[in-house]
């Protein structure tokens, strides 16, 4: 495998692609029910973990046509303590499922990357209550006593860096990155927005990322945007500031149905591919340092092939090809 450092995302380097709607795609193209949207207990499942792994071949041939970099990750999404005792995991049963699902990235990191297309591992953290309704909210100390758990055990497992996916509160960003930062892990935080560009919890976008980078001494390696469609988020950009600087993926739902929705129509909306495709290349001509695109809710390996191939021609137009 490739030097760690030398492909993790960030500033400065490749563009990468994530997976995208992994949780709509398994629901609805292949039929398996997630109990409290909990992906990641299909890898008990010999079956649904071949499906993953078929799922995720699909994208990974995306990352190597394109010849970028692919961040393994996704199935570890709800994989914390109070989702876990939902389902019946124990802390150590918890602790195994979870140290499969990075067993199961480094396998395909082992098997297909190149030095084209660096792999990095992720560990996808999500926010400890619905990412849909504000619901309890909690302190720093409260959220990073907590993710805690989660982090170390990511990183015992080998995972490269952690990924904090549609958080909706400060305070608990705050906490996941203090416990990542003592897990001596990169960490990336990535907000959920409404439909006016805010937390659901009330602060902008902006006002969201400086608060994070000044209780963190800038913690975060960048920030996303996901589980929110272009047309949602455009409004957080209405406020420019030195805080768009800071983001450096974007990770869109296929449609611009509200957040929640998306999850329990009992159909995949897919929305329109290529239309999404122009409005991250939009994106990419507005943030040039945004190197990192992925997919949300109903967005499938079609999404992904068409984001990066609009990106990427947009980057062909504004950056040298060896920063490709």
């Amino acid at each position: 495998m490739l030097n760690v450092q030398c492909k993790l995302p960030g500033p400065g380097s490749k563009t990468f692609l994530t997976e995208g709607g992994i949780e709509t795609h398994m629901q609805y193209k292949k039929g398996y029910e997630l109990p409290h949207f909990c992906l990641f207990d299909l890898m008990n499942d010999p079956k649904a973990v071949a499906d993953l792994r078929a799922y995720h071949e699909r994208i990974i041939e995306v990352a190597l046509t394109h010849k970028v970099g692919m961040v393994l990750d996704g199935v570890h999404y709800r994989s914390s303590r109070d989702w876990g005792k939902l389902l019946g995991y124990s802390s150590e049963s918890l602790a195994e499922i979870v140290t499969e699902g990075i067993e199961f990235y480094k396998a395909l990191a082992r098997e297909f990357e190149t030095a084209d297309s660096p792999m990095p591992i992720s560990g996808v953290v999500g926010p400890r209550g619905d990412a849909y309704d504000v619901g309890r909210v909690m302190g720093a100390d409260e959220a990073e006593e907590y993710h805690a758990e989660q982090i170390h055990t990511m990183k015992m497992a080998g995972a490269d860096f952690i990924t904090a996916l549609t958080f909706n509160q400060v305070d608990e960003a705050v906490g996941l990155v203090r416990a990542a930062q003592k897990s001596d892990l990169p960490v990336v935080v990535s907000f959920s927005l409404g439909d006016d560009g805010t937390l659901k919890t009330g602060p902008a976008f902006g006002e969201a990322i400086e608060a994070v980078d000044q209780a963190t001494d800038n913690g975060p390696a960048y920030y996303m945007i996901n589980c929110t469609h272009p047309v949602d988020f455009a409004p957080a950009f209405d406020v420019p500031g030195d805080w768009t600087n800071r983001l450096g993926g974007i990770r869109p739902n296929a449609s611009s149905l509200d957040h929640g929705v998306l999850c329990q129509l009992g159909h995949l909306e897919e929305g329109d591919p290529d239309e999404l495709g122009q409005q991250m290349a939009d994106m990419a001509r507005r943030f040039p340092q945004i190197n990192v695109w992925g997919g949300c809710c109903g967005t499938d390996y079609e999404h992904i092939d068409k984001i990066a191939t609009a990106v990427l021609a947009v980057n062909q137009r504004m950056e040298p090809a060896s920063q490709l």
